[in-house]
Formats: structure tokens, C-alpha cells, sequence
């Protein structure tokens, strides 16, 4: 399948996408994910050059964001996450969903582009999450090419693109690959990003 040599947060968040469409009521979870080699021959050869755990992290994080009852689960244990001493990324997604009540908020999924980033959008009755994806950051350009991500730099939000049209003036943003938070006041109904690489999360109190 063609999907299946997307990037990996592309991926994950189109599986949940197509269970979601079915309109079963029920909730929906990515189990058994992961890279491999031509014909399941074995554990993908990205793998032991992925030290950073980009796949792991779109593994945990898109699935979530795309309307997952939960983080996505990754194949591959002992090869990947064990061998790349990866188990931080679960704390990392656990820090970005802290506090946070999925049931009481009933997110709602979406998800867009611009030139330069996929935004995954969790509209809920007390909270918006949004998480952030550099587009030119992928398997391909960095575990195949070798190419560092880049900083994302410069990127301002109009918070009514959102449909957002008012907040408690308090935006938290959370660097996943940093582990680090940060306050940021609008200015109106506009805020300016911190520079990151591959990916952010901003959590949106109403």
C-alpha cells in the first residue's frame, strides 16, 4: 500500500482515520506498529541509525492526536526501543497529555497542512491540543539521507484559525524532544512559537 511509505506520522494517523470513519461509537487504539524490511523479512534497517526515536515518537504521538483512544504501540521492542534505550519517549508523551481528562473533554480530530507543517488538532470542551509536525522532516530525509532536522523558526498562530475565539490568556507550549514547557501570552489572538525541531505541542486552555 502506498500509505505505507508515507511518513511515519502519516501513517499512523490515517489507520486511525479509516477505523474512525466506520462510525462504530467505539473507541479506537493503533496496536502493532512499527518499520519494517521488504515482505516482513525483519526489522526495518532505519532502526539502528533512529538514536533521536523519530519513528517511535510519531508512533506514540499521531495516533493520539488523530482521535486515538491512546498512544500507538510499537512493534519491535528489543530491537528498536530497548536497543536504542528509547523508553524516554513514553514519558514524553505521557508529560504532553498530563492533567488532561480525554472522557470529559470528548476531543473532536482534525488535521491540516501548510507549506511547511501537518497540524493535528484535538478540539475539547475545556482544552485544545494541537501537535505539530515539520513536513520535511522524515524517515526518508533523516534515517535515509542523513539529514539533520532543521529549526522551525518564525511561526506565529492566529489563534481564530482555529476557531478559537477567546482563551484564559495562558498558552502552555511543550518541546517533546526537550522535555521542556513554556508560558506564552497571546498577543490579541496570536502567539509566536519558540523555535523547535520535528515537532511541538501546544495546549490551549478555554
Amino acid at each position: 500500500m502506498e500509505i505505507c511509505h508515507m511518513p511515519m506520522d502519516l501513517i499512523c494517523s490515517s489507520a486511525i482515520e479509516e477505523l474512525i470513519s466506520y462510525n462504530t461509537g467505539k473507541p479506537v487504539i493503533l496496536a502493532e506498529t512499527g518499520a519494517v524490511e521488504p515482505r516482513h523479512s525483519g526489522p526495518s534497517k532505519y532502526y539502528p541509525p533512529d538514536t533521536a526515536g523519530i519513528l517511535l515518537h510519531d508512533i506514540l504521538f499521531a495516533p493520539f492526536f488523530a482521535g486515538s483512544a491512546g498512544a500507538g504501540m510499537s512493534w519491535h521492542w528489543e530491537a528498536y526501543v530497548d536497543k536504542n534505550d528509547l523508553w524516554y519517549h513514553f514519558k514524553r508523551f505521557s508529560e504532553t497529555v498530563k492533567d488532561i481528562n480525554p472522557v470529559t473533554e470528548k476531543f473532536v480530530a482534525s488535521k491540516w497542512e501548510t507549506d511547511g507543517l501537518r497540524i493535528y488538532k484535538l478540539n475539547g470542551q475545556n482544552t485544545i491540543l494541537l501537535w505539530l509536525r515539520d513536513k520535511s522532516n522524515t524517515w526518508e530525509s533523516e534515517l535515509r539521507d542523513g539529514n539533520p532536522p532543521l529549526t522551525v523558526a518564525g511561526i506565529q498562530l492566529d489563534l481564530k484559525s482555529f476557531g478559537i475565539k477567546k482563551t484564559s490568556g495562558v498558552i502552555l507550549i511543550y518541546d517533546p524532544w526537550k522535555d521542556e514547557w513554556k508560558d506564552v501570552k497571546p498577543d490579541g489572538m496570536k502567539i509566536l512559537l519558540p523555535d523547535f525541531k520535528r515537532s511541538l505541542v501546544v495546549r490551549i486552555r478555554r
